[in-house]
């Protein structure tokens, strides 16, 4: 197949699913693919509802195909349109279709396109079925050109000495950007990354159209991709590198950890090395907390008020040691939780599910449903201490099966992440976690 942008594209367009109106943008929209070789429209030209078509067909050089309709109620226009294509297929003349429809009716032809190699862009209304959608490489709705002409008209009308508007990072958008596709572009972010979290535009864009194959920034009211990552500043980090061309710059997205505002001391929590029973350490007071407690007892006047104070402060600390000895020792298997006590220790895997070569293989530890609790309700960074180690992992969530607990090289190595080990995860705190091998 030739190189993108050089790549030979057949238009094929459905006059009964589409306004004249839009044929010149649907053009250049086309051309941001390759080049348009073959543009075709097919439609009864009997009728005068098509009329309007006449002089948008001379201008772009589009080519009318007539088809009446032999019987009324049904569609020979997509028959028509289904067998030009085929034909165009076998003649090999094109590396790519463009459909430009609305129909569900060409849900296989565009499978069948694809099937033999074929690009595959579809142009149509918010309203298009979504088997038709999933079968297009690309897909593109024609909302977006609206939008653009409006902007156009806008433009036109604004006076020359009025300022020149900021740049949009609250735009007003045509669709909002879901729950859902902010989590699935958080996942693509991950799946791209690289060991210190960032990774490549191009490959976002990339593999998120294809895991989405009817998103684009516009439908949101961004220009371009990059735009919208810069206005959901709250998820995401963008970097702006320099090439070796001065002139062009890249990219590069990192998903924002965000960080409990106090994390839990591995070391009050579990042993990592597991040689001797993790003893705890009081804390070191502070300025603050020694001026106070000196004042209470100036107040208090006497030696036994300040024990008693003492004791007070120490009282956590104590009722902490049997649950870090409990974790240590781990002489009995932690009872089932319940609702209303979620776990914080458990032994991974369970029920005979071990870690699979293609875990070590991606250095990842799949959380199947019983361990659910243990983990966030969505997917996020979590700190992992392994063996006196603190590492970032991503935690993906997938809402259904399992979730992947993605340790990166580093920490996988650190655990000696192989096949057919256990692992003791303790939770310390929302998003802190401890790890230990306990297979060595």
């Amino acid at each position: 197949m030739a190189e993108h942008g050089d790549l030979q594209i057949a238009i094929l367009i459905d006059a009964d699913n589409v306004s004249y109106r839009k044929i010149e943008e649907i053009l250049n929209e086309v051309k941001r693919y390759g080049i348009p070789t073959i543009k075709r429209i097919y439609g009864d030209w009997t009728n005068p509802y098509v009329e309007k078509w006449k002089d948008k067909l001379l201008t772009h050089a589009i080519t009318p195909i007539q088809q009446y309709s032999y019987t009324q109620g049904k569609n020979s226009t997509d028959s028509a349109l289904i067998i030009d294509a085929m034909d165009i297929l076998h003649s090999d003349r094109v590396d790519g279709f463009c459909i430009v429809s609305s129909d569900s009716d060409f849900t296989r032809l565009a499978t069948r396109l694809r099937e033999s190699g074929k690009l595959v862009i579809g142009i149509g209304e918010k309203k298009t079925p979504k088997p038709f959608i999933a079968s297009c490489d690309k897909f593109i709705y024609v909302e977006i050109f609206e939008k653009n002409q409006k902007k156009e008209t806008v433009a036109k009308k604004k006076q020359q000495n009025q300022p020149k508007p900021a740049p949009v990072d609250n735009p007003t958008s045509i669709a909002v950007l879901d729950e859902e596709t902010l989590e699935l572009l958080k996942d693509t972010v991950d799946d791209t990354a690289d060991e210190n979290g960032w990774a490549f535009l191009g490959e976002i864009g990339s593999l998120f159209n294809k895991r989405k194959p009817d998103f684009d920034a516009r439908n949101y009211g961004y220009d371009k991709m990059s735009h919208l990552f810069k206005a959901y500043k709250e998820d995401f980090e963008i970097e702006e590198r320099n090439t070796d061309k001065s002139r062009i710059k890249h990219y590069y997205i990192r998903n924002i950890i965000k960080r409990p505002l106090a994390m839990a001391s591995p070391a009050a929590a579990v042993d990592t090395e597991h040689k001797t029973p993790a003893t705890p350490t009081p804390s070191v007071p502070s300025t603050e907390t020694t001026e106070k407690t000196a004042n209470q007892n100036t107040r208090k006047k006497g030696r036994q008020d300040k024990k008693r104070q003492d004791k007070t402060n120490s009282e956590p600390i104590q009722n902490e040691a049997p649950k870090v000895q409990e974790i240590q020792e781990q002489k009995t298997e932690t009872p089932p939780p319940t609702a209303d006590t979620p776990p914080t220790n458990m032994l991974f895997p369970s029920e005979g599910n071990k870690i699979t070569t293609d875990d070590v293989k991606k250095s990842q530890i799949r959380i199947t449903k019983e361990f659910k609790p243990l983990f966030p309700t969505k997917s996020q960074k979590l700190r992992i201490m392994i063996n006196a180690g603190e590492y970032e992992c991503n935690f993906t969530y997938r809402g259904r099966g399992f979730h992947v607990l993605k340790l990166g090289k580093d920490a996988a190595t650190k655990l000696g992440l192989s096949e057919g080990i256990q692992i003791q995860i303790v939770r310390l705190n929302e998003v802190s976690f401890s790890l230990q091998n306990k297979s060595v």
